[in-house]
Protein backbone atom coordinates (compact mmCIF):
# COMPACT_ATOMS: atom_id res chain seq x y z
CA UNK A 1 0.00 0.00 0.00
CA UNK A 2 1.93 3.42 -1.55
CA UNK A 3 0.30 6.69 -0.61
CA UNK A 4 3.56 8.51 -1.42
CA UNK A 5 2.89 11.94 -2.73
CA UNK A 6 3.03 13.20 -6.38
CA UNK A 7 6.91 14.55 -5.20
CA UNK A 8 8.30 11.49 -4.30
CA UNK A 9 11.29 10.79 -6.22
CA UNK A 10 11.91 7.08 -5.50
CA UNK A 11 10.11 4.00 -4.16
CA UNK A 12 11.19 3.24 -0.80
CA UNK A 13 12.60 5.86 1.70
CA UNK A 14 13.61 9.62 -0.25
CA UNK A 15 14.99 12.67 0.27
CA UNK A 16 13.15 15.19 -1.57
CA UNK A 17 14.39 18.60 -1.90
CA UNK A 18 11.60 20.88 -2.65
CA UNK A 19 14.29 23.33 -4.32
CA UNK A 20 15.47 20.04 -6.39
CA UNK A 21 11.79 19.80 -7.86
CA UNK A 22 11.87 23.91 -8.26
CA UNK A 23 14.79 23.11 -10.47
CA UNK A 24 13.76 20.42 -12.35
CA UNK A 25 10.91 21.81 -12.81
CA UNK A 26 12.35 25.23 -14.58
CA UNK A 27 14.62 22.76 -16.56
CA UNK A 28 11.73 21.06 -17.95
CA UNK A 29 9.90 24.29 -19.02
CA UNK A 30 13.13 25.38 -20.63
CA UNK A 31 13.09 22.33 -22.90
CA UNK A 32 9.46 22.07 -23.25
CA UNK A 33 8.26 22.01 -26.80
CA UNK A 34 6.66 25.06 -28.26
CA UNK A 35 3.33 23.70 -28.84
CA UNK A 36 3.05 22.15 -25.70
CA UNK A 37 0.11 22.30 -23.74
CA UNK A 38 0.75 23.85 -20.24
CA UNK A 39 -1.86 22.17 -18.10
CA UNK A 40 -1.19 18.67 -17.78
CA UNK A 41 -2.70 16.27 -15.87
CA UNK A 42 -0.58 13.95 -13.45
CA UNK A 43 -1.93 10.92 -16.01
CA UNK A 44 -0.46 12.44 -19.17
CA UNK A 45 2.78 11.79 -20.86
CA UNK A 46 4.47 15.07 -20.07
CA UNK A 47 3.85 14.92 -16.44
CA UNK A 48 5.09 11.35 -16.49
CA UNK A 49 8.40 12.12 -18.27
CA UNK A 50 8.90 15.21 -15.62
CA UNK A 51 8.75 12.77 -12.78
CA UNK A 52 11.18 10.35 -14.38
CA UNK A 53 13.46 13.73 -14.29
CA UNK A 54 13.10 13.93 -10.84
CA UNK A 55 13.58 10.40 -10.68
CA UNK A 56 17.00 10.46 -11.56
CA UNK A 57 18.19 13.62 -10.34
CA UNK A 58 19.66 13.84 -6.99
CA UNK A 59 19.42 17.01 -4.14
CA UNK A 60 22.77 17.62 -4.48
CA UNK A 61 22.93 18.17 -8.38
CA UNK A 62 19.61 20.63 -7.84
CA UNK A 63 21.91 22.47 -5.43
CA UNK A 64 25.15 22.47 -7.49
CA UNK A 65 23.18 24.08 -10.00
CA UNK A 66 21.22 26.56 -7.76
CA UNK A 67 23.21 29.88 -8.70
CA UNK A 68 22.58 29.50 -12.62
CA UNK A 69 19.12 27.84 -12.74
CA UNK A 70 17.20 29.25 -9.67
CA UNK A 71 18.25 32.98 -10.34
CA UNK A 72 17.68 35.01 -7.17
CA UNK A 73 15.60 32.25 -4.96
CA UNK A 74 17.83 31.57 -1.88
CA UNK A 75 18.53 27.39 -0.92
CA UNK A 76 15.66 26.30 1.66
CA UNK A 77 16.43 25.03 4.98
CA UNK A 78 16.84 20.87 4.38
CA UNK A 79 15.23 20.97 7.97
CA UNK A 80 12.36 23.12 6.45
CA UNK A 81 11.92 21.55 3.15
CA UNK A 82 13.07 18.07 3.30
CA UNK A 83 10.81 15.17 3.77
CA UNK A 84 11.27 11.91 4.27
CA UNK A 85 8.33 9.49 3.50
CA UNK A 86 7.83 6.30 4.99
CA UNK A 87 6.93 3.39 2.72
CA UNK A 88 3.82 1.92 3.33
CA UNK A 89 2.82 -1.56 1.47
CA UNK A 90 0.34 -1.39 -0.98
CA UNK A 91 -3.58 -2.93 -0.45
CA UNK A 92 -4.36 -6.25 -1.21
CA UNK A 93 -7.28 -7.40 -3.67
CA UNK A 94 -9.74 -9.96 -2.76
CA UNK A 95 -9.79 -11.43 -5.99
CA UNK A 96 -12.21 -13.95 -4.21
CA UNK A 97 -14.41 -11.24 -2.80
CA UNK A 98 -14.36 -9.61 -6.60
CA UNK A 99 -15.47 -12.05 -8.35
CA UNK A 100 -18.20 -12.88 -6.42
CA UNK A 101 -19.38 -9.55 -6.95
CA UNK A 102 -19.40 -10.33 -9.96
CA UNK A 103 -21.58 -13.28 -10.09
CA UNK A 104 -25.11 -13.71 -9.97
CA UNK A 105 -25.01 -16.60 -7.50
CA UNK A 106 -23.25 -14.94 -4.59
CA UNK A 107 -24.25 -11.73 -2.05
CA UNK A 108 -21.15 -10.36 -0.84
CA UNK A 109 -21.31 -8.07 2.04
CA UNK A 110 -17.84 -6.12 2.84
CA UNK A 111 -16.61 -5.52 6.22
CA UNK A 112 -15.41 -2.62 7.80
CA UNK A 113 -11.51 -1.32 6.90
CA UNK A 114 -9.96 0.18 10.19
CA UNK A 115 -8.13 3.75 8.82
CA UNK A 116 -5.06 5.57 10.60
CA UNK A 117 -4.56 9.01 9.09
CA UNK A 118 -1.49 10.55 7.63
CA UNK A 119 0.80 11.14 10.03
CA UNK A 120 3.62 14.05 10.25
CA UNK A 121 6.39 14.47 12.58
CA UNK A 122 8.06 17.84 12.74
CA UNK A 123 11.39 18.46 11.11
CA UNK A 124 14.32 19.74 13.48
CA UNK A 125 15.24 23.42 12.56
CA UNK A 126 18.98 23.91 11.45
CA UNK A 127 20.33 26.96 13.24
CA UNK A 128 23.39 29.32 12.41
CA UNK A 129 25.93 30.59 14.87
CA UNK A 130 29.08 32.52 15.22
CA UNK A 131 32.06 31.33 17.00
CA UNK A 132 35.19 33.73 16.64
CA UNK A 133 33.97 35.54 14.02
CA UNK A 134 32.82 32.68 11.83
CA UNK A 135 29.71 31.78 11.22
CA UNK A 136 28.93 28.06 11.95
CA UNK A 137 25.91 26.46 9.77
CA UNK A 138 24.29 23.60 12.48
CA UNK A 139 22.17 21.43 9.97
CA UNK A 140 18.75 19.95 10.97
CA UNK A 141 16.52 16.79 10.34
CA UNK A 142 14.37 16.39 7.94
CA UNK A 143 11.03 15.72 8.62
CA UNK A 144 9.03 12.71 8.04
CA UNK A 145 5.57 11.97 6.69
CA UNK A 146 3.88 8.15 7.63
CA UNK A 147 0.89 7.75 4.97
CA UNK A 148 -2.09 6.98 5.66
CA UNK A 149 -2.75 2.58 6.60
CA UNK A 150 -5.48 1.03 5.91
CA UNK A 151 -6.04 -2.76 8.00
CA UNK A 152 -8.70 -4.30 5.26
CA UNK A 153 -11.48 -6.20 6.34
CA UNK A 154 -12.34 -8.44 3.31
CA UNK A 155 -15.54 -9.43 3.12
CA UNK A 156 -18.14 -12.50 3.86
CA UNK A 157 -20.08 -14.12 1.22
CA UNK A 158 -23.08 -16.54 0.36
CA UNK A 159 -23.20 -18.58 -2.74
CA UNK A 160 -27.01 -19.50 -4.18
CA UNK A 161 -27.93 -22.44 -3.66
CA UNK A 162 -31.14 -24.88 -4.80
CA UNK A 163 -33.88 -25.77 -2.73
CA UNK A 164 -33.61 -27.95 0.29
CA UNK A 165 -29.64 -27.08 0.67
CA UNK A 166 -27.75 -25.08 2.71
CA UNK A 167 -25.29 -22.25 0.65
CA UNK A 168 -21.68 -22.96 0.75
CA UNK A 169 -20.55 -19.55 2.67
CA UNK A 170 -17.01 -18.00 2.96
CA UNK A 171 -14.73 -15.46 4.56
CA UNK A 172 -12.17 -14.10 2.65
CA UNK A 173 -9.00 -13.33 4.43
CA UNK A 174 -7.55 -10.22 5.86
CA UNK A 175 -4.70 -7.93 5.69
CA UNK A 176 -2.70 -5.29 8.05
CA UNK A 177 0.01 -3.80 5.62
CA UNK A 178 3.40 -3.39 6.77
CA UNK A 179 5.55 -0.40 6.66
CA UNK A 180 9.22 0.98 7.02
CA UNK A 181 10.10 3.96 9.35
CA UNK A 182 13.19 5.90 7.24
CA UNK A 183 15.81 6.71 9.67
CA UNK A 184 16.92 10.71 10.21
CA UNK A 185 20.08 12.15 11.13
CA UNK A 186 21.56 15.01 12.84
CA UNK A 187 25.08 15.49 10.82
CA UNK A 188 28.35 15.77 12.78
CA UNK A 189 29.80 18.95 12.87
CA UNK A 190 33.21 20.68 13.30
CA UNK A 191 33.39 23.94 14.96
CA UNK A 192 36.18 26.21 13.96
CA UNK A 193 37.84 25.10 17.06
CA UNK A 194 38.10 21.35 16.29
CA UNK A 195 34.69 20.36 19.23
CA UNK A 196 32.86 17.81 16.77
CA UNK A 197 28.92 18.08 17.42
CA UNK A 198 28.79 13.94 17.15
CA UNK A 199 26.31 12.59 14.47
CA UNK A 200 22.74 11.53 15.91
CA UNK A 201 20.56 8.63 14.17
CA UNK A 202 17.46 7.59 14.76
CA UNK A 203 17.57 4.13 12.90
CA UNK A 204 14.81 3.19 10.29
CA UNK A 205 12.35 0.58 11.56
CA UNK A 206 10.67 -2.04 9.34
CA UNK A 207 7.15 -3.43 10.85
CA UNK A 208 6.06 -6.94 8.82
CA UNK A 209 2.53 -7.01 7.33
CA UNK A 210 -0.23 -9.27 9.28
CA UNK A 211 -2.47 -11.08 7.83
CA UNK A 212 -4.98 -14.14 7.67
CA UNK A 213 -6.43 -16.96 5.34
CA UNK A 214 -9.54 -17.01 4.33
CA UNK A 215 -12.18 -19.86 5.37
CA UNK A 216 -14.51 -21.44 3.32
CA UNK A 217 -17.47 -23.99 4.45
CA UNK A 218 -18.89 -26.07 1.56
CA UNK A 219 -22.67 -26.04 0.58
CA UNK A 220 -24.92 -28.98 2.46
CA UNK A 221 -27.78 -30.86 1.07
CA UNK A 222 -30.15 -33.23 3.02
CA UNK A 223 -28.97 -36.50 4.79
CA UNK A 224 -31.75 -38.77 5.34
CA UNK A 225 -32.22 -42.32 7.62
CA UNK A 226 -35.29 -43.86 8.42
CA UNK A 227 -37.80 -43.69 11.33
CA UNK A 228 -37.98 -47.31 12.48
CA UNK A 229 -40.65 -47.14 14.22
CA UNK A 230 -43.48 -46.26 11.82
CA UNK A 231 -41.29 -45.68 8.64
CA UNK A 232 -41.08 -42.47 8.01
CA UNK A 233 -38.72 -41.26 6.33
CA UNK A 234 -36.24 -37.88 7.69
CA UNK A 235 -34.28 -36.02 6.60
CA UNK A 236 -32.01 -33.30 8.37
CA UNK A 237 -29.02 -31.04 7.24
CA UNK A 238 -26.72 -28.91 8.84
CA UNK A 239 -23.77 -26.74 7.83
CA UNK A 240 -21.12 -25.97 10.01
CA UNK A 241 -20.37 -21.86 11.69
CA UNK A 242 -16.93 -20.56 10.20
CA UNK A 243 -15.06 -18.04 11.96
CA UNK A 244 -12.10 -15.69 10.59
CA UNK A 245 -9.69 -14.99 13.29
CA UNK A 246 -9.21 -11.62 14.94
CA UNK A 247 -5.23 -10.17 13.37
CA UNK A 248 -3.58 -7.30 15.46
CA UNK A 249 -0.10 -5.28 14.12
CA UNK A 250 1.62 -3.69 17.33
CA UNK A 251 2.28 -0.28 17.67
CA UNK A 252 5.97 1.18 17.03
CA UNK A 253 7.92 3.97 18.87
CA UNK A 254 11.35 5.27 18.03
CA UNK A 255 12.78 6.66 20.79
CA UNK A 256 14.40 10.24 20.94
CA UNK A 257 18.01 11.45 20.34
CA UNK A 258 19.72 14.44 22.39
CA UNK A 259 22.89 16.67 21.54
CA UNK A 260 24.19 18.16 24.21
CA UNK A 261 24.97 22.05 24.20
CA UNK A 262 28.21 23.40 23.80
CA UNK A 263 30.23 26.13 24.65
CA UNK A 264 33.16 26.52 22.52
CA UNK A 265 34.63 29.78 24.27
CA UNK A 266 34.38 32.56 22.69
CA UNK A 267 30.60 33.85 20.85
CA UNK A 268 28.20 32.17 21.14
CA UNK A 269 27.34 28.68 22.34
CA UNK A 270 25.60 25.66 20.16
CA UNK A 271 22.43 25.24 21.87
CA UNK A 272 21.44 21.44 22.34
CA UNK A 273 19.09 19.59 20.06
CA UNK A 274 17.10 16.88 19.85
CA UNK A 275 15.01 14.61 17.30
CA UNK A 276 11.80 13.99 19.73
CA UNK A 277 10.70 10.15 19.76
CA UNK A 278 7.48 9.46 18.10
CA UNK A 279 4.91 6.40 17.50
CA UNK A 280 2.82 4.73 15.31
CA UNK A 281 -0.32 3.20 16.46
CA UNK A 282 -1.58 -0.16 16.55
CA UNK A 283 -3.45 -1.36 13.85
CA UNK A 284 -6.09 -4.75 13.36
CA UNK A 285 -8.62 -6.45 12.19
CA UNK A 286 -11.74 -8.23 14.21
CA UNK A 287 -12.42 -11.45 14.27
CA UNK A 288 -15.37 -12.44 12.38
CA UNK A 289 -17.94 -15.57 11.81
CA UNK A 290 -20.97 -17.26 9.85
CA UNK A 291 -23.47 -19.03 12.44
CA UNK A 292 -23.83 -22.24 11.64
CA UNK A 293 -27.47 -23.28 9.83
CA UNK A 294 -29.84 -26.47 9.71
CA UNK A 295 -32.90 -27.61 7.76
CA UNK A 296 -35.04 -30.73 10.04
CA UNK A 297 -37.40 -32.63 7.77
CA UNK A 298 -40.46 -34.72 8.12
CA UNK A 299 -41.94 -36.78 5.59
CA UNK A 300 -45.12 -35.27 4.13
CA UNK A 301 -48.18 -36.98 4.81
CA UNK A 302 -50.19 -38.83 1.76
CA UNK A 303 -47.02 -39.07 -0.34
CA UNK A 304 -44.73 -42.15 0.79
CA UNK A 305 -41.89 -40.39 -1.42
CA UNK A 306 -41.48 -36.66 -0.75
CA UNK A 307 -39.51 -35.01 2.06
CA UNK A 308 -41.09 -32.04 3.49
CA UNK A 309 -39.01 -28.86 4.87
CA UNK A 310 -39.90 -25.71 5.91
CA UNK A 311 -37.94 -22.88 6.54
CA UNK A 312 -38.87 -19.00 7.02
CA UNK A 313 -40.18 -17.49 4.46
CA UNK A 314 -40.62 -21.06 2.17
CA UNK A 315 -41.87 -25.00 2.26
CA UNK A 316 -39.22 -27.06 0.05
CA UNK A 317 -40.52 -31.23 -0.95
CA UNK A 318 -38.47 -33.16 -2.50
CA UNK A 319 -39.63 -36.04 -3.94
CA UNK A 320 -37.71 -39.29 -5.14
CA UNK A 321 -36.76 -39.17 -8.53
CA UNK A 322 -37.39 -43.10 -9.43
CA UNK A 323 -40.66 -42.70 -8.47
CA UNK A 324 -41.42 -39.72 -10.88
CA UNK A 325 -39.65 -41.47 -13.73
CA UNK A 326 -38.01 -44.70 -15.53
CA UNK A 327 -34.30 -44.60 -16.22
CA UNK A 328 -32.96 -41.86 -18.49
CA UNK A 329 -36.76 -40.59 -19.28
CA UNK A 330 -38.81 -37.41 -18.28
CA UNK A 331 -42.27 -38.36 -18.67
CA UNK A 332 -44.11 -39.23 -15.55
CA UNK A 333 -45.43 -42.39 -14.33
CA UNK A 334 -48.81 -42.68 -13.77
CA UNK A 335 -47.59 -43.67 -9.95
CA UNK A 336 -45.99 -40.05 -9.79
CA UNK A 337 -49.71 -38.50 -9.13
CA UNK A 338 -50.44 -39.62 -5.38
CA UNK A 339 -46.98 -37.62 -4.12
CA UNK A 340 -47.60 -34.16 -6.47
CA UNK A 341 -51.21 -34.55 -5.70
CA UNK A 342 -50.79 -33.82 -1.68
CA UNK A 343 -47.60 -31.47 -2.33
CA UNK A 344 -50.33 -29.44 -4.59
CA UNK A 345 -52.74 -30.00 -1.64
CA UNK A 346 -50.42 -28.64 0.36
CA UNK A 347 -49.50 -25.61 -1.33
CA UNK A 348 -52.99 -24.43 -1.73
CA UNK A 349 -53.63 -24.24 1.55
CA UNK A 350 -50.61 -21.80 2.14
CA UNK A 351 -51.55 -18.50 3.32
CA UNK A 352 -51.02 -15.95 0.92
CA UNK A 353 -49.62 -16.07 -2.53
CA UNK A 354 -46.15 -17.79 -3.13
CA UNK A 355 -43.43 -17.97 -5.99
CA UNK A 356 -42.97 -21.79 -6.90
CA UNK A 357 -39.81 -23.26 -8.39
CA UNK A 358 -39.74 -26.65 -9.75
CA UNK A 359 -35.50 -28.19 -10.00
CA UNK A 360 -34.15 -31.16 -11.85
CA UNK A 361 -31.51 -32.85 -9.93
CA UNK A 362 -29.47 -36.01 -11.51
CA UNK A 363 -26.60 -38.88 -10.52
CA UNK A 364 -23.23 -38.38 -12.43
CA UNK A 365 -23.91 -41.38 -14.18
CA UNK A 366 -23.49 -40.78 -18.24
CA UNK A 367 -25.70 -42.26 -21.17
CA UNK A 368 -25.38 -46.17 -22.12
CA UNK A 369 -24.71 -44.89 -25.49
CA UNK A 370 -21.57 -42.42 -23.54
CA UNK A 371 -19.14 -45.00 -22.81
CA UNK A 372 -16.29 -43.00 -22.19
CA UNK A 373 -19.02 -40.87 -19.96
CA UNK A 374 -17.36 -37.48 -21.57
CA UNK A 375 -20.58 -36.16 -21.73
CA UNK A 376 -22.49 -37.28 -18.60
CA UNK A 377 -22.49 -33.41 -17.31
CA UNK A 378 -24.06 -32.09 -20.27
CA UNK A 379 -26.61 -35.19 -20.54
CA UNK A 380 -27.33 -34.72 -17.14
CA UNK A 381 -28.39 -31.14 -17.27
CA UNK A 382 -30.30 -31.44 -19.82
CA UNK A 383 -32.18 -34.58 -18.41
CA UNK A 384 -32.81 -32.41 -15.50
CA UNK A 385 -34.31 -29.50 -16.88
CA UNK A 386 -36.53 -31.97 -19.03
CA UNK A 387 -37.47 -33.94 -15.91
CA UNK A 388 -38.10 -30.44 -13.87
CA UNK A 389 -40.27 -28.66 -16.70
CA UNK A 390 -42.86 -32.11 -16.93
CA UNK A 391 -43.58 -31.62 -13.20
CA UNK A 392 -44.04 -28.16 -13.80
CA UNK A 393 -46.54 -28.76 -16.83
CA UNK A 394 -48.34 -31.57 -14.82
CA UNK A 395 -49.01 -28.82 -11.72
CA UNK A 396 -50.11 -26.44 -14.11
CA UNK A 397 -52.76 -29.02 -15.84
CA UNK A 398 -53.64 -30.53 -12.00
CA UNK A 399 -53.89 -27.10 -10.23
CA UNK A 400 -54.50 -23.57 -9.89
CA UNK A 401 -51.40 -22.54 -11.02
CA UNK A 402 -50.57 -20.54 -13.79
CA UNK A 403 -47.84 -21.92 -15.38
CA UNK A 404 -46.15 -18.45 -16.29
CA UNK A 405 -45.92 -17.85 -12.37
CA UNK A 406 -43.77 -21.02 -12.60
CA UNK A 407 -39.91 -20.74 -12.41
CA UNK A 408 -38.12 -23.82 -13.70
CA UNK A 409 -34.41 -24.56 -13.40
CA UNK A 410 -32.20 -27.71 -13.87
CA UNK A 411 -29.12 -28.65 -11.61
CA UNK A 412 -28.08 -32.21 -13.34
CA UNK A 413 -25.45 -33.81 -11.48
CA UNK A 414 -23.64 -30.72 -9.80
CA UNK A 415 -25.35 -30.73 -6.48
CA UNK A 416 -25.59 -34.00 -4.97
CA UNK A 417 -27.10 -34.67 -1.12
CA UNK A 418 -25.68 -38.53 -1.26
CA UNK A 419 -22.27 -39.91 -2.19
CA UNK A 420 -22.58 -40.75 -6.25
CA UNK A 421 -20.20 -43.59 -5.55
CA UNK A 422 -23.16 -45.78 -4.05
CA UNK A 423 -26.30 -47.41 -5.84
CA UNK A 424 -28.33 -46.06 -2.35
CA UNK A 425 -26.80 -42.14 -2.91
CA UNK A 426 -27.12 -42.02 -6.54
CA UNK A 427 -31.00 -43.09 -6.13
CA UNK A 428 -30.98 -39.86 -3.50
CA UNK A 429 -29.31 -37.68 -5.76
CA UNK A 430 -32.03 -38.05 -8.52
CA UNK A 431 -35.12 -35.90 -7.21
CA UNK A 432 -37.30 -33.47 -7.92
CA UNK A 433 -37.23 -30.44 -5.70
CA UNK A 434 -40.54 -28.23 -5.22
CA UNK A 435 -40.22 -24.80 -3.55
CA UNK A 436 -43.67 -22.78 -2.54
CA UNK A 437 -42.12 -19.59 -1.12
CA UNK A 438 -44.11 -16.52 0.47
CA UNK A 439 -44.26 -13.44 -1.81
Amino acid sequence: MSFAPAHRCHKGLVLCSALSIGLLAACTTEAEPAGAASGASLDSPGVEQTSDVQAEGTAADAESAAPEEAGTTEPASAAEDDVLYAEVDDPVTFEVCEEAEESEHAAVTWLDDEVIEEQEIEAVPSDSVEIDGEEVEIPGSSAIVIPERVAQGGCTIEYTAPSACLPAVEISGSFVPGYTLPGRTLPEVELPDGTVLEEMVQEEIEVAAVEHDGVFQEEVCQTSEEDAEDGDYISSVYRSSIYRSSIYQSSEYISSEYRRSVNPGDGESVPGTSMDGYGTDGQGVDGVGIDGEGLEGYELEGADHTEYYEDDDSVIYTTEGDVLFDPMEWELLSGAESDLEAIVAEIEALDGDVEITVEGHTDDQPHPDDLDGDEAGEYNQQLSEDRAQAVADWMGGHADVDTSDLTVEGYGMDHPRADNSTEEGRAENRRVVITAEEI
